[in-house]
C-alpha cells in the first residue's frame, strides 16, 4: 500500500468516532475499582450522559442536600496511595533502560489542569478556594493507574508501518499507554462523598504524532480532558449530555 493509499485509509478510521459505538470500541476498559472509591456496588455506567465510565452519587439524602446547597469547591491535591505497579512488558522494560516514571509531576499536572479548568470557564458552577472550610466542598483525586507510552516501540512500528506493511501499526496494542483516575467529592460537615467518578483512558489511535513518542504525552492529553469534562458536568443541568471525548484524533501533538 502506498502511502497516499495509507493515508486515506487513515483517516477514514480516524472520521469514525461520528459513530459513539466505534468511539467505544477504541476506549480502554474500566479498571477495578481501588479502596479509594467508596461502596462501588452502588456506582453506574455513565452510559451515554456522562464522560466518566463510572459515576455515583450518595443515597443519602442529608448528605445530597448539603452537597447541592454549597458551592465553594476546594481540589486537593492528588494521591498516589493507590496507584499500581505497572503492568505493561514494553513500559517496564524501557523504566528499567533509564526512562522515568514520572507519576509526581502527573499528579500535579492533574490537578493544575482541574484548578485550570474552573478558572478558564466564563460560568463557573463553583467558586475555586484554596483550603477546605466549613463551607465548601473538597474534590479528592486519585492516580490509580499509570502505563507510560513506549517510544521506542513506537519508534519501530512507524518504520515497519511505512516501510513493510500498515499492518504493523496493529503492534500499538503493546506500546500504547493507559491512565485512571478516581475522584470524590466530599461534603464539608462530615467529609463523606457526595459524588464519585472513575475513567480509565489509554492512548488515541492517530495516523501519526508526537505524543507517541513522549512517555506521558497522551496521559496529559487526557488529563485536560478529564478536567474540561469534570468542570462542564457540575454546570450542565441534569438530562443533558455531556460527551466524552473521542478515542481517535487528527492532531499531531
Amino acid at each position: 500500500m502506498r502511502f497516499p493509499q495509507l493515508l486515506s485509509a487513515s483517516l477514514l478510521i480516524l472520521a469514525l468516532p461520528a459513530c459513539s459505538s466505534t468511539n467505544r470500541l477504541f476506549k480502554a476498559g474500566l479498571v477495578a475499582p481501588s479502596p479509594f472509591f467508596e461502596q462501588p456496588w452502588l456506582a453506574q455506567n455513565g452510559g451515554e450522559q456522562l464522560p466518566f465510565q463510572k459515576v455515583w452519587t450518595t443515597p443519602d439524602r442529608q448528605v445530597l442536600a448539603e452537597g447541592l446547597k454549597t458551592r465553594k469547591l476546594h481540589i486537593a491535591p492528588v494521591t498516589l496511595a493507590y496507584l499500581r505497579p505497572m503492568s505493561k512488558a514494553l513500559a517496564s522494560q524501557e523504566i528499567g533502560w533509564g526512562m522515568q516514571r514520572q507519576e509526581l509531576a502527573i499528579a500535579m499536572r492533574l490537578r493544575e489542569e482541574f484548578i485550570a479548568a474552573f478558572r478558564r470557564s466564563r460560568r463557573p458552577f463553583y467558586q475555586l478556594v484554596n483550603k477546605p472550610g466549613p463551607d465548601t466542598l473538597t474534590l479528592q483525586l486519585a492516580l490509580i493507574e499509570l502505563q507510560p507510552t513506549s517510544p521506542k516501540g513506537n519508534a519501530v512500528m512507524t518504520v515497519l508501518k511505512f516501510a513493510v506493511t500498515p499492518i504493523a501499526g496493529l503492534g500499538r496494542f503493546f506500546t500504547k499507554g493507559t491512565i485512571a483516575i478516581e475522584g470524590k467529592v466530599l461534603v464539608p460537615k462530615t467529609g463523606r462523598p457526595y459524588f464519585q467518578f472513575a475513567d480509565n483512558e489509554q492512548d488515541k489511535l492517530t495516523f501519526i504524532n508526537t505524543r507517541d513518542y513522549q512517555p506521558y504525552g497522551h496521559a496529559v492529553n487526557t488529563i485536560r480532558d478529564w478536567a474540561v469534562q469534570f468542570e462542564t458536568m457540575t454546570r450542565t443541568p441534569r438530562g443533558i449530555k455531556v460527551g466524552d471525548s473521542s478515542s481517535m484524533t487528527l492532531r499531531p501533538n
